[in-house]
């Protein structure tokens, strides 16, 4: 895939959001079910009874990309964790429903949001570690977005500046999504370009409004962690979400130095 291409593919997902931000914001209001396995892995929920781990009143430092309508913070705070989040995204409504709904729920949650088109600071030419916020979080998250990302160097750069951003010790939690698992799904996507795993979905039953999305290979998720070696290591990698619990691969990484 070309620049150009690249470039064109965003600028539709980025219209999908403006178009649709309502309707979606409906279908994703539920935790995702990967997410308590996630934070095990991390080590932020007991593996004996999925009680948040303790961190002595200290605050759980967030960065999240592609924040959405913050349901994730809406679930950490579920467990009582004090978050203090820097959230990135360029869809603003969905931003704005998801702090209401924070306030409405009485949440612990410090939301310090960006406006950040992500994408088109991938193609730009500009470094995407740059652009966020300096200061080190104990968990770097990112949900639902990377298959939104053209061109496997661009997402690379995604991975990288998650783990930038991670102190050490912390962790890195991505997920990606495999829709090509779905024959439901796949009946309705539309191959674009030559790249493998590169579609157009419509939303709702029909492909009036379209999004770019991948889906993605297990071999593109080896690439990816191989690509941040040696300053990660890799906690835990498994399928979860959907009705065959196939959906989502969850990557779940510690950052060592």
């Amino acid at each position: 895939m070309d620049t150009q291409t690249a470039l064109w593919l965003s600028k539709l997902t980025s219209d999908f959001y403006q178009r649709v931000n309502a309707s979606f914001a409906a279908t994703r209001q539920a935790p995702w079910q990967g997410w308590e396995q996630a934070l095990r892995a991390a080590g932020l929920l007991s593996q004996k009874d999925g009680c948040a781990v303790s961190r002595n009143g200290e605050p759980l430092s967030v960065l999240d990309l592609a924040c959405g309508n913050l349901r994730f913070e809406r679930y950490l705070a579920s467990y009582g964790f004090l978050v203090c989040c820097h959230a990135y995204d360029n869809c603003d409504e969905l931003v704005q429903e998801g702090t209401a709904a924070l306030l409405l729920e009485q949440a612990q949650a410090k939301i310090d949001y960006h406006h950040l088109d992500i994408a088109q600071v991938l193609l730009s030419g500009q470094t995407l570690s740059q652009r966020l916020a300096p200061t080190p979080c104990s968990l770097s998250v990112c949900f639902g977005f990377m298959h939104h990302v053209p061109l496997a160097s661009s997402r690379e750069q995604v991975l990288q500046a998650l783990v930038d951003h991670t102190c050490t010790g912390g962790h890195v939690i991505v997920s990606f999504w495999q829709f090509a698992n779905s024959k439901r799904i796949m009946a309705k996507a539309q191959r674009v370009g030559t790249d493998e795993g590169d579609y157009l979905l419509g939303w709702q039953g029909s492909m009036d409004v379209r999004r770019y999305c991948h889906s993605f290979a297990e071999a593109e998720i080896d690439a990816l962690v191989a690509s941040c070696a040696p300053h990660v290591h890799e906690l835990a990698r498994f399928s979860a979400d959907g009705k065959e619990q196939n959906l989502n691969r969850y990557l779940a990484l510690r950052v060592i130095e």
